[in-house]
């Protein structure tokens, strides 16, 4: 048989290693999401309180553990940054809103648990039809979010309001839903919660980032403006500010990229969550899809103008440094070019000089060989063993001026070879 990939176990759990808690209605849920907790403060947190209440406690390496005690269920997630907890009772859902599943924790739990709280959602499930329920009366206000949903067998409504206890609220009402399919309606619905406001960490680092992208706009407008009157402003110095202004962009994607990206996922998945729930429109109610287009949608679209506008003066900063260095390096050429022709008309000078050097040399050498051969002719005359001296000087000066720059030419084609 076949070795198994080392990983092929913990793959395949994955897909089922977070499933939906299974809720009968009539029951009540309270769901938290909380961020910036340490690496492993919340397991360690939930494995206290599973060895208090005597449930089996978690693995060491858990993100996700479920248990149920003292007549609630409680479970717990670990994501990326973010974790998430859940307690669920059965029982009338009537006071769901002032007596939380929450209550079921022991005293002081919720409050020690790392991290910041970004995510409280109770949820009351009732059993029945819809008919008689007023949820204007229940939620103390008329600005609710709710359709048909899952083939019309359960209706829900959410305000996304954080009320005075802290909590923002839910209500769903079970037409014919098993506990499984509840579950994944109720695991549908806090995962909307929960990626809807992940995504909106985003949104006050992009405000925050209006002014400082207003005034590198104009700065680099400035500078690229200048560039073009290459007389007032030197092109080192307008480098220089484009160098730094890249510099700071550069800075500022670093420090944003993540937090955008993570935005665009959260978003993705909630939007995900909201097609799941195939909802069908109530008459006078808007459904939860159409609330979170018109003020959902708005706040991630201006996360991703500033992202893109980042990235655009990215792109308008290395194109105007590419465009002045491509002019400093027209400059340098031009310089360059004049120097090589200064350079080439100095050599032509020093040509011309050497050659007349030559010349000179050339009479200067044949002048010391024929006084040196005329003091020999002469002492040759004085002892009567040769011709007139002055007369044998004259008949030998062409010749020695000739071998002379023969030689002379000799020596130079030699160095130049």
């Amino acid at each position: 048989m076949a070795t198994d990939h080392p990983l092929r176990l913990s793959l395949n759990d994955e897909i089922h290693g977070r499933p939906a808690m299974n809720i009968t209605s009539p029951a009540r849920i309270s769901h938290f999401a909380f961020t910036k907790a340490a690496p492993g403060a919340a397991l360690a947190a939930i494995a206290d309180l599973s060895r208090r209440l005597g449930a089996t406690s978690p693995a060491p390496d858990a993100v996700y553990h479920a248990f149920t005690a003292k007549g609630f269920s409680l479970k717990w997630e670990q994501h990326g940054e973010f974790y998430t907890l859940a307690v669920a009772t059965e029982g009338d859902a009537t006071q769901a809103f002032n007596a939380p599943a929450a209550a079921k924790l022991p005293a002081g739990f919720l409050a020690g648990l790392p991290g910041e709280r970004l995510v409280a959602l109770n949820i009351a499930v009732r059993k029945g039809k819809s008919a008689r329920l007023s949820p204007e009366k229940l939620f103390g206000h008329d600005d609710l979010a709710g359709a048909r949903v899952t083939g019309g067998a359960a209706t829900v409504w959410m305000d996304f309001r954080i009320g005075a206890d802290g909590f923002s609220r839910a209500l769903v009402m079970d037409h014919a839903l098993g506990p499984a399919r509840l579950g994944r309606l109720i695991r549908r619905l806090v995962e909307i919660e929960t990626y809807r406001m992940m995504a909106l960490l985003a949104f006050p680092v992009a405000r925050g980032l209006q002014p400082t992208l207003s005034r590198l706009e104009q700065e680099l407008t400035g500078t690229i403006g200048k560039a073009q009157s290459p007389d007032e402003t030197a092109e080192a110095e307008l480098l220089a500010r484009l160098q730094s202004a890249a510099r700071e962009i550069e800075e500022t994607a670093n420090a944003t990229n993540f937090r955008f990206a993570a935005a665009r996922a959260y978003a993705a998945l909630a939007n995900k969550r909201i097609s799941e729930l195939r909802e069908e429109r109530i008459e006078g109610l808007q459904r939860i899809e159409t609330f979170l287009e018109r003020r959902f949608a708005p706040a991630m679209k201006t996360c991703e103008a500033a992202e893109r506008r980042l990235s655009a003066l990215a792109e308008r900063s290395e194109r105007a440094s590419n465009l002045l260095r491509t002019r400093v390096d027209i400059a340098l050429e031009a310089q360059n070019q004049t120097l090589l022709r200064s350079l080439e008309q100095s050599a032509r000078r020093q040509l011309r000089l050497q050659q007349t050097v030559e010349g000179l040399s050339v009479v200067a050498i044949s002048y010391y060989l024929l006084a040196i051969l005329g003091r020999i002719l002469e002492g040759a005359e004085a002892l009567h063993w040769g011709p007139h001296a002055i007369l044998a000087e004259a008949v030998l000066a062409p010749f020695v001026v000739l071998a002379v720059w023969l030689a002379i030419r000799r020596v130079r084609r030699s160095l130049k070879d």
